[in-house]
């Protein structure tokens, strides 16, 4: 029984032991017993940047965030570890059931990073955004942090690595960049001005790239834009790219019902022109649309074809005219611009069945709009006003001939004579820059428009070239006093070279000598017959490389003085000048 009560007593000392031993292991270690005896406090630990390591008076106890850590009333010194900033410490005193919120916002670290290539010269990007420098390159300072690095260079492959930036180290990366396979590019497009670009860059013809899929893309304006995969490999590689033209439909409503309308837009080899036809189909982009009728102005607008139905509707302003009104402009300088006389609309036959074979075929022409003309062929007075104005000698200053049968003071009523058609040109602009109005050289359409006044055989007073001396000064008998020429009218119009102007009477428009006394410029191009022109009053432009000229002058035989003779040449001379036309 006594050693009984002797190993009973010896296990509850062993027993005791331990629990004094574990209650103070507990006790110094913040366990359960103090916590019970003495309470706790509560931490909430936060960072910027997250994942910051935790120690509480030397102990890790997490990363953060770390929310409700209970711990001892006290003081406690909070230590936080981030790979890419320095070590922050805190020391915070707390009581029982205190709740203790600790933020650290970690300042900024920085270190460097050097990138290398072989070869050198390679461009980098570190995550994403590109630097100006090639390799080899050292960012420093640089933000510590994890970041991916890219290295490309042209015909070598493209290589990315992660790499860490740690506060003061240098951190190197090193690529070696292979040679790829390299394609040559030559793309052709319709049409050629389309853009091209090749995965956002632009195309140059025989660029290189690495073999592989690319997205090419090509716009040009009214055009359907195409973006289509391709596949380039080693070597040429040849493309073609067909843009589709984007279309629309144009419907017109015009008032007078009668007036005809055009219709030009830009096309490969250049405006196509058209007649217009209700819903016609036009290609998207500029289109110009041109009314005309008989008695009113004409119209004309640029409008912008979309690709869906256009619709336009035109209204003609009817001209408010009176044929046969005489009237002069003022000039800006200083007096007034040549007589003029308005004719009105209308149309005829030109051309002659019976005369040479450059004033066939026969056609009608329609003079849809009305204009004002010069009564006279241009004198040496009008020109004059333009040669003061441009600082030149006057024209009547000029001695005439010594056979020349015409007093002094007449002078300025001659018709000025020895212009080229680009002297005559040069003139009608100073009158549309002095007066406002749109000045020019009538058309051939025009000119045997106003010749015809009206009739239909060769002269416009008949057909018997024994009366062409009381309306015309020609090659006459007294022409052949002081000339030779073998075809001369059998009359005297009483002058040897040019008259003065009106010295005849004008024709039923009013116009006085549209035939004889000096060959007058148009706007036309010579073109050796009427072969494809117009039936309207446009004239035939271009390149010229001559011009016409019309009426016949003082040394011009019966024949050379028909309403619908033409003749041709490059320089001017004693037998040319010109006749203004004014638009309305």
């Amino acid at each position: 029984m006594a050693r009984t009560a002797h190993s009973n007593l010896l296990r509850w000392a062993l027993i005791g032991a331990l629990v004094v031993v574990v209650a103070s292991a507990d006790w110094y270690a913040g366990g359960v017993g103090p916590q019970l005896v003495l309470g706790t406090a509560t931490l909430n630990l936060t960072s910027v940047p997250d994942e910051a390591r935790v120690f509480l008076d030397g102990t890790s106890v997490g990363r953060t965030p770390l929310r409700n850590t209970r711990v001892l009333p006290g003081t406690v010194v909070i230590r936080m570890e981030h790979r890419f900033h320095d070590a922050v410490s805190r020391r915070v005193s707390m009581g029982r059931g205190d709740v203790v919120d600790v933020h650290v916002e970690f300042p900024p670290a920085s270190g460097s990073l050097e990138v290398v290539t072989n070869p050198r010269g390679a461009r980098v990007s570190v995550d994403g955004k590109g630097i100006d420098d090639v390799t080899p390159v050292v960012l420093t300072p640089h933000p510590t942090g994890s970041y991916v690095v890219t290295t490309w260079m042209h015909g070598r492959e493209r290589k990315t690595e992660a790499v860490e930036v740690l506060p003061r180290q240098n951190t190197e990366v090193a690529f070696e960049l292979e040679r790829v396979p390299m394609s040559e590019i030559y793309v052709s497009r319709i049409p050629r001005d389309a853009e091209l670009e090749i995965e956002g860059k632009p195309y140059e013809p025989g660029m290189t790239l690495p073999i592989g899929t690319y997205t090419l893309t090509a716009r040009r304006s009214g055009y359907a834009p195409v973006d289509r995969t391709i596949e380039f490999t080693r070597g040429r590689n040849d493309r073609s790219i067909i843009l589709e033209r984007l279309k629309g439909s144009l419907s017109v409503v015009v008032r007078p019902d009668r007036a005809e309308v055009e219709v030009s837009y830009p096309h490969a080899d250049g405006w196509r022109r058209q007649p217009y036809r209700d819903g016609m189909v036009i290609p998207t982009g500029p289109v110009l649309v041109r009314a005309t009728a008989l008695g009113h102005r004409p119209y004309q607008r640029q409008l912008t074809m979309g690709p869906t139905t256009l619709k336009h509707v035109i209204r003609m302003e009817a001209y408010d005219i009176r044929p046969g009104r005489r009237f002069r402009d003022k000039l800006a300088s200083g007096g007034e611009g040549p007589l003029l006389v308005i004719v009105g609309t209308g149309r005829f036959r030109m051309g002659s069945e019976s005369g040479p074979a450059d004033e066939r075929p026969v056609r009608t022409v329609v003079i849809r709009e009305p204009f004002a003309i010069g009564v006279y062929e241009t004198t040496r007075d009008d020109y004059d006003l333009y040669r003061a104005a441009r600082g030149l000698p006057a024209a009547v200053s000029k001695p005439l001939e010594p056979e020349y049968p015409i007093a002094p003071e007449s002078m300025g009523r001659l018709p000025m004579t020895r212009l080229a058609w680009e002297d005559g040109r040069d003139y009608v602009e100073w009158l549309s820059e002095e007066t406002g109005y749109r000045y020019r050289l009538p058309s051939e359409a025009e000119w045997e428009y106003v010749a015809r006044a009206g009739s239909t055989g060769r002269y416009y007073f008949g057909a018997d070239p024994k009366a062409l001396c009381a309306h015309a000064n020609i090659a006459d008998s007294a022409y052949a006093s002081q000339f030779r020429k073998a075809d001369v009218a059998d009359c005297t119009d009483g002058s040897v070279r040019s008259a003065s102007v009106g010295s005849f009477p004008p024709n039923a428009f009013g116009v006085h000598d549209m035939l004889g006394n000096v060959e007058e410029w148009v706007a036309d191009c010579w073109r050796d017959d009427y072969a494809r022109a117009r039936n309207d009053q446009r004239a035939r432009t271009g390149d010229c490389a001559s011009h016409v000229l019309r009426g016949g002058a003082w040394d011009s035989s019966p024949r050379e003085v028909t309403v619908s003779y033409r003749s041709l040449s490059i320089r001017g001379s004693s037998t040319r000048g010109v006749r203004v036309v004014r638009e309305l």
